[in-house]
């Protein structure tokens, strides 16, 4: 497989930045998984602190305890918890992934002449 279609299927599949350790570009694929991890764990924050806050209305007795009741307020949490759930990082994840995409793509693609040659 050509090292610029690799490198973009690894990034594109696997995680941001996979396809530049395949490229041996390490300093650029560790930038792009960090900044990527560190608005994942946000994200990832904000999730849970919607999950806490359904499951302390649920022992509250805010929420009944039937199974119908804890699915309906897991998909449509209440305006309380709702407000905790902003998914701001959410574009800002996608953008750095379709870069890491084409950057993967460019650097292989450079990397292309030296490997027919």
């Amino acid at each position: 497989m050509k090292p610029d279609l690799k490198a973009a299927l690894l990034t594109a599949i696997v995680y941001p930045g996979a396809g530049h350790f395949s490229l041996k570009k390490h300093l650029i694929g560790a930038i792009f998984a960090g900044v990527f991890s560190v608005l994942l764990i946000l994200t990832l924050q904000d999730i849970f602190a919607i999950a806490q806050c359904t499951a302390n209305e649920i022992v509250h007795g805010k929420i009944p305890m039937s199974v119908t009741a804890i699915l309906k307020a897991a998909q449509q949490p209440s305006n309380a918890c709702a407000q905790l759930a902003e998914y701001k990082y959410v574009p800002l994840m996608i953008v750095i992934w379709i870069l890491s995409i084409a950057d993967a793509y460019r650097l292989g693609r450079k990397v292309l002449p030296n490997i027919i040659d």
